[in-house]
């Protein structure tokens, strides 16, 4: 990324605090120079995290920049709803996005983070293995010194790097780096290893390597005699009764009882050229909700000169019941009502 897709970024969050969500960066952040590429960087390197799901904002990247696009035009032609009038006099609510959810694998993610930032930072891959390395007798990475040049030693660890090479002789071999969380070791993967094992020499690839180590220029090495997958645990024992014996019956799982539906209340009001009688009637619009205190969410769909926009009261949430629905009926009438499930991500 350049300084110019960044710095305004930066500077508005100084300026105005923490973005609260990514509609409230599309508001806020000037992101001229944010193109896809950039924004799929930010997403994968979990710079966007705070707000929301990684799978979920690279799953909807074009949506994301389509309505920063969208409010970038508003401020430079000076486009304003009835709820700018009201300066500071509440708090102004958020452009929506419904975001389509998606999914993505820890293994992803990592990947994503060592290519774009050379680290890991979500968590290490072999993270899932240290605990079972621990109980096993072998040593760690980092623990491998000069101390050591000469004996024989058993390491578990990630392959982080690997280099292909040839002797003299044209004979392949490797030069790998194994890496746990305590540190990593270089290892030689000599031609008559390296002939039997080659399809083991792949990054991410979780081995258990025995060998000696040496020194070499002052470098520790190991030089690898035996290496295989490191699969730690063993299979669950499979119990089979024996004749006349009675099975163990399962414990009876208790039935699901589905949880309740979130639900959106959507509210279709038109922006006029009268802009008291708009303050008055988003007042008397807002006051009415806030007496109906609940979960349902509440969007606003603004209606100007044919374009419409959404926003979505992130300050207020609603239990829309008979008598609310009457009172809004009296303020926009049915038409103007919408009560919608929110989709479970």
């Amino acid at each position: 990324m350049g300084l110019g897709a960044i710095e305004p970024i930066i500077a508005e969050r100084n300026k105005e605090g923490n973005f609260k969500s990514i509609e409230d960066l599309c508001r806020r952040a000037d992101l001229h120079g944010v193109n896809k590429r950039v924004l799929e960087s930010l997403i994968k390197a979990g710079a966007l995290d705070c707000l929301g799901d990684r799978g979920t904002l690279l799953h909807n990247t074009n949506r994301i920049l389509s309505l920063a696009q969208r409010e970038q035009r508003l401020r430079e032609t000076g486009q304003s709803t009835m709820f700018d009038l009201w300066g500071e006099a509440m708090p102004a609510p958020m452009p929506s996005l419904d975001l389509e959810p998606a999914d993505i694998s820890t293994k992803e993610k990592l990947a994503w983070e060592r290519e774009l930032l050379g680290v890991y930072l979500s968590e290490h891959p072999f993270s899932a293995f240290a605990s079972n390395v621990a109980a096993e007798n072998t040593t760690l990475c980092g623990q491998i010194d000069a101390e050591l040049a000469g004996q024989t030693v058993v390491v578990a660890g990630m392959v982080a790097s690997v280099h292909h090479l040839f002797t003299r002789d044209r004979n392949p071999f490797a030069s790998t780096v194994l890496e746990d969380l305590d540190g990593r070791i270089e290892v030689m993967v000599w031609p008559r290893v390296y002939a039997n094992t080659r399809d083991l020499w792949q990054e991410g690839n979780i081995l258990l390597v025995e060998g000696k180590v040496r020194l070499r220029d002052d470098r520790v090495q190991l030089n690898c005699d035996y290496v295989r997958r490191y699969q730690p645990g063993a299979k669950e024992e499979v119990v089979t009764p024996q004749p006349g014996e009675m099975p163990v019956a399962a414990e009876e799982t208790p039935a699901y009882t589905p949880p309740a539906k979130a639900r959106r209340l959507v509210i279709t009001i038109a922006q006029t050229i009268d802009v008291d009688s708009d303050i008055a009637y988003l007042q008397k619009l807002i006051n009415t909700l806030r007496q109906f205190p609940g979960e349902n969410e509440v969007r606003l769909c603004v209606t100007n000169e044919g374009k419409v926009i959404n926003l979505k009261l992130s300050n207020i949430s609603t239990n829309y019941c008979p008598e609310l629905h009457q009172r809004l009926v009296e303020l926009v009438g049915e038409d103007g009502l919408r009560l919608e499930p929110i989709s479970s991500t």
